[in-house]
């Protein structure tokens, strides 16, 4: 039988009430808590008993402190003469528990509890959920741009999937959390003038709705990966987790080597700022790598399957990026040649766009066609695809684009979009395909 059990706990910072009510349950069901963790909550085992808590803020107090002030010592004391012992703490919320029946409350003046719940949110609470409202509002202002931009390349990266799903749902939290607090405290001060406690309210079942949504979309969106980039995203995400608790570690250890608050904050500051970096930049570069390193090892369409020649092709993929909604893999071929001998040598450049969700591939078609379209302009030539036959390609569609100086004076480029039922092929090579090699292009990457 286990003596101790983490839980954890989706509690407002503020919700002094729904904190001690779960914490006398606790208790009823013999378990005590004894430590407030980074992302638990610690307890130990006890004889089921009736207890009574109280949970209280000392503004004050830091998470940064190597040892409780005097005046904090002295605020113990007081408690403990009429049988309130300390629990836990985290910063300026102290937990307190007492196995007296009908004990005396801490908190005797109801203007005194608001003003020290509002002081202790100030100097944590707010400041922490504020840096958050930003971290998750800029996020998903840079998601919005990029899906607008290349729509594509950010739905076929897995991360920016999970990041369009947890940004969002922190978003919420913390508008509402915030937004509640804050009504609260209107109508605490309010109560307060009447000599009445308000009591607090927190939103615990909507917060583990909404981690429960961001981790099926993690599962959803890791399950639909090959090995490779599979592996390394799960390890991205092991880094990260490993990161935070690297950041409260660190903390922790200098708090109980007592050094001092001050260069405690400013360390701890320093390994959070250096390890966001290290994941902002690092975790991006293993995910292309490892697509990089799942990709197949022969490309699908060569310059070998469409004409006979003796040049030597320098091969490489140039994208491989796979979610669950959008594939997209990219392929070329040039030979290689010194600059005198390149004059004529044939090319060849495609990407090829798999749509999985049926309802994506409007969106990827138009911003396709529109992706190099110019056909307004006075100083730079007109730019447009044009339709054209999509039997050779056996296609449904098929564009060649254009590009002149006039209307009257267009000429056809090689480059062609052409759409199938479940993908989309950009095809760019250096010479101009005969029916032949258009059929080989449809068997190849139109997934004929």
């Amino acid at each position: 039988m286990r003596d101790t059990k983490r839980r954890m706990e989706f509690f407002s910072f503020y919700d002094h009430t729904g904190i001690s009510a779960h914490l006398e349950r606790m208790a009823e069901r013999g378990w005590l808590l004894e430590k407030i963790g980074t992302l638990t909550w610690h307890y130990r085992r006890i004889e089921p008993k009736k207890l009574a808590f109280s949970v209280c803020y000392f503004a004050k107090a830091s998470m940064y402190d190597p040892r409780p002030s005097a005046e904090q010592n002295m605020f113990y004391d007081l408690c403990a003469h009429t049988g309130w012992t300390l629990a836990a703490a985290s910063a300026q919320m102290q937990v307190f528990y007492n196995e007296r029946e009908n004990p005396v409350p801490i908190d005797t003046d109801p203007v005194l509890e608001v003003e020290a719940v509002h002081q202790s949110a100030k100097k944590g609470y707010l400041v922490s959920q504020a840096l958050l409202g930003v971290v998750a509002a800029l996020n998903i202002i840079t998601t919005l741009h990029r899906l607008h931009t290349d729509p594509i390349r950010t739905l076929s990266f897995p991360l920016v999937l999970v990041m369009m799903t947890c940004y969002p749902a922190l978003a919420l939290v913390i508008a509402l959390d915030t937004g509640s607090y804050f009504l609260w405290r209107r109508r605490a001060l309010a109560a307060a003038r009447q000599g009445e406690f308000l009591a607090t309210n927190s939103h615990p079942l909507l917060q583990r709705g909404l981690l429960a949504v961001v981790l099926a979309a993690l599962v959803w969106m890791l399950s639909s990966l090959s090995g490779g980039i599979f592996l390394v995203i799960a390890a991205s995400m092991a880094c990260a987790l490993a990161a935070l608790l690297l950041v409260s570690g660190a903390r922790e250890a200098m708090r109980r080597k007592q050094v001092s608050a001050e260069t405690n904050r400013m360390v701890t500051i320093a390994v959070c700022v250096a390890v966001s970096l290290l994941i902002a930049w690092g975790i991006p570069s293993l995910v292309l790598r490892g697509a990089g390193e799942a990709s197949p090892g022969v490309l699908p369409l060569t310059m070998d399957d469409l004409m006979e020649t003796d040049y030597d092709f320098a091969t490489d993929f140039t994208e491989q990026l796979e979610s669950p909604l959008l594939a997209s893999f990219g392929g070329r071929q040039s030979p290689r040649l010194h600059e005198d001998m390149a004059a004529g040598a044939p090319s060849l450049y495609y990407s090829v766009t798999v749509v999985k969700a049926p309802l994506l591939y409007d969106l990827c078609k138009n911003h396709l066609l529109k992706q190099n379209e110019n056909r307004d302009t006075d100083f730079l030539p007109i730019k447009y695809y044009a339709p054209t036959d999509p039997a050779p390609w056996g296609a449904q569609e098929a564009y060649q684009f254009m590009m002149g100086e006039e209307d009257e004076d267009m000429r056809l480029e090689n480059t062609c979009l052409l759409f199938y039922p479940d993908r989309i092929v950009y095809f760019r090579p250096s010479w101009e395909p005969t029916p032949e090699q258009m059929a080989v292009v449809a068997e190849k990457l139109g997934g004929q």
